[in-house]
């Protein structure tokens, strides 16, 4: 096991200059083979320490797509305002967290972007309301977004989606136990085949409307990451999201619930 994760350390340093799908056709057999022994013999804390190094290295995206910060100018009032949040949540944060919307890969910081987008938005007059659609879809940690209400329309929100996307952790054959079943690769890796270009606007924008093709793709990834039951269309999946707001005193989800009967 050794010799082969040095192997891998040395492939990783050559190869570091190529395309990231050149990296993946060169390094994927090789951490699948150790994720294969893993999986068969097990392995020590040493050697799982090793491999998330290795893992942590390859912090290269597989979709290399620079997340849009100017808004455009929008006739249409839904589009305007979407823009509006999502640009100046993400200001925000490159102006006084210090944080680059271009190369950071913003994991952990889901929540802290959908606070800053509710704050917005609720400047803005259009109701929203944060889940965790990381508990939702039995991810092995947290993930927050936000829903909102815009001229009879809902959206997701999510500012930090490129997060699943880093190379180490989508091989198709990754190694990660947890409490309930063994998942294998990132949401990343579910989204690059013919679900790429939902994926794409997804971080270059910010948003998705609900009723669409690309939210159900955003769907269909997270029920498959966290083994859970995919739904037929978006909407049948924004009515299992908004179940947990039902009982909410908030006044946001309260308006958000009571416009559902118009889906």
């Amino acid at each position: 096991m050794d010799n082969k994760l040095r192997d891998i350390e040395e492939r990783i340093d050559s190869c570091s200059n190529l395309p990231v799908l050149e990296q993946i056709a060169i390094l994927e057999p090789l951490f699948n083979e150790v994720y294969d022994e893993i999986k068969k013999t097990g392995a020590e804390i040493p050697i799982m320490l090793r491999l998330s190094q290795l893992e942590n290295k390859l912090n290269v995206r597989m979709i290399e797509v620079i997340p849009k910060v100017e808004p455009s100018l929008e006739r249409d009032k839904k589009e305007h305002l979407l823009k509006q949040i999502v640009y100046y949540a993400r200001k925000k944060a490159q102006d006084n967290d210090n944080c680059n919307i271009s190369q950071d890969s913003l994991r952990t910081r889901s929540l802290e972007f959908s606070n800053l987008l509710s704050e917005i938005a609720k400047g803005l007059q259009v109701p929203t309301t944060i889940l965790d659609i990381g508990e939702h879809f039995h991810f092995p940690y947290h993930h927050y977004i936000v829903i909102a209400y815009v001229e009879n329309d809902f959206y997701l929100l999510d500012c930090t989606y490129q997060q699943f996307f880093m190379l180490g952790y989508n091989f198709q054959n990754r190694y990660y136990e947890h409490p309930s079943y063994t998942r294998t690769c990132e949401i990343g890796g579910r989204m690059v085949g013919n679900r790429k270009e939902s994926a794409e606007k997804m971080i270059k924008e910010g948003y998705l409307l609900v009723n669409s093709s690309d939210f159900k793709n955003y769907c269909d990834a997270c029920a498959e990451f966290g083994n859970c039951e995919k739904r037929g269309d978006g909407i049948s999946y924004l009515k299992d999201l908004l179940k947990v707001i039902e009982r909410s005193s908030d006044k946001n989800d309260r308006i958000l619930v009571s416009k559902m009967q118009y889906l």
